[in-house]
């Protein structure tokens, strides 16, 4: 059984060199599953093309993450402003080293190209795809401007965007000429929530669609590469930071009363002494993690993926939103008529007492996927 939405294949041309361009070697489980799960979607389309992710992250970018544990520095200084941000994030040395193990989890899992670093350069592609994650959010320092995240640099007959996001970015703010250089020569435009769409209208004055984060292509559901966890008890997922007091409180009282524990399944940030279990990032391959969320009862997040795993899983959830998710996720919520669950209500006990109707949410699902899948066929003939 395909372990995709859509079994289809709709490529029996000669094979073409088709390559990814997203964050490779990021310490973060929805970075990687975004990576992975349109890698393997794109290639169950159109079997006959190689589709390969890039391997590229910039220096700084990267040491933002593993300075601290690989003391190389990769044959470079780095600004002294990055170390204050690791440290900022509070990550002691075993956390920091647990991360390491995504340096093994992004070649393990996901084809990618031989080459790495600027090597990268001198390959030529058929089709350059952009995307997904917040790829195009020039303002976040330690992504130190890079240019190559706008198909600079890169030789390809054609370059598209797959749900490539402005994250942060507001539309009518001045951008580097990179940027919007960049996304002019882009071929087919395809970004992930509404505010890129009007960052991207007011560069180019052109309409461009929003299409569905790579993770919600795929039905984890069906997904052989989950591993199913070891517990008895039931229990309610915990994923992201950030919680307010009176969530934990909720979460603890909700799960004693009915006999639940509350498992957090990446303590990344967090600290996650009011749950009875807990995973440091990086000690569970992003597979088994997958397996938290579908064993799960319910899931307690505060983040954009976390909300994507769910919705994937169909699991009630409950949602701390903050500004920057929302920035990221509101007009999905809207579309599938869940602001009043997620936003509005505003205490663990009203979230947690919503009736999920997931017939009616896979139903608007559905005609996104539709949508998203008719742009990549699109975009992708030559």
């Amino acid at each position: 059984m395909s372990e995709f939405s859509d079994n289809t294949t709709y490529n029996t041309k000669k094979h073409r060199q088709i390559g990814i361009l997203t964050f490779w070697n990021v310490p973060n489980y929805g970075t990687f599953m975004q990576a992975y799960a349109l890698q393997h979607f794109l290639q169950e389309m159109f079997p006959n093309d190689d589709i390969r992710q890039i391997r590229w992250l910039d220096d700084v970018h990267y040491d933002a993450y593993y300075a601290f544990v690989n003391r190389s520095f990769r044959g470079k200084y780095i600004n002294p402003r990055f170390y204050a941000y690791c440290l900022k994030r509070g990550l002691q040395k075993a956390q920091r080293r647990n991360q390491r193990k995504f340096l093994d989890y992004y070649p393990k899992f996901i084809p990618h190209t031989a080459t790495d670093g600027l090597e990268t350069e001198s390959l030529d592609y058929d089709i350059l795809v952009l995307g997904s994650d917040i790829i195009w959010d020039y303002s976040i320092g330690f992504f130190h401007q890079d240019k190559h995240l706008f198909g600079h640099g890169f030789h390809a007959t054609k370059k598209i965007s797959y749900a490539a996001s402005f994250g942060t970015v507001k539309p009518g703010q001045d951008v580097p000429s990179y940027v919007l250089d960049g996304i002019s020569q882009l071929d087919a435009i395809s970004v992930r929530d509404e505010n890129s769409v009007a960052v991207v209208h007011s560069l180019l004055h052109q309409e461009h669609q929003v299409v569905l984060d790579p993770t919600l292509l795929m039905d984890f559901r069906t997904d052989r590469a989950v591993v199913t966890p070891v517990m008895k008890e039931k229990y309610i997922g915990i994923y992201g930071d950030g919680f307010s007091d009176e969530m934990k409180t909720g979460a603890r009282d909700y799960a004693d009363r009915h006999g639940m524990k509350l498992v957090c399944i990446d303590s990344n940030d967090d600290t996650s002494a009011w749950c009875d279990r807990s995973f440091i990032s990086g000690e569970m391959n992003p597979f088994e993690l997958l397996g938290w969320f579908k064993e799960a009862e319910a899931i307690m997040t505060s983040t954009y993926h976390g909300l994507m795993f769910s919705l994937n899983f169909h699991k009630p959830i409950i949602f701390q939103p903050t500004t920057f998710i929302l920035d990221k996720v509101s007009s999905l919520i809207r579309d599938l008529s869940l602001w009043e669950p997620l936003v509005e209500r505003q205490t663990f006990s009203e979230k947690v007492s919503w009736d999920w109707d997931y017939d009616g949410i896979e139903k608007c699902l559905s005609r996104k996927r539709e949508e998203s899948i008719q742009f990549l066929l699109e975009a992708l003939s030559m």
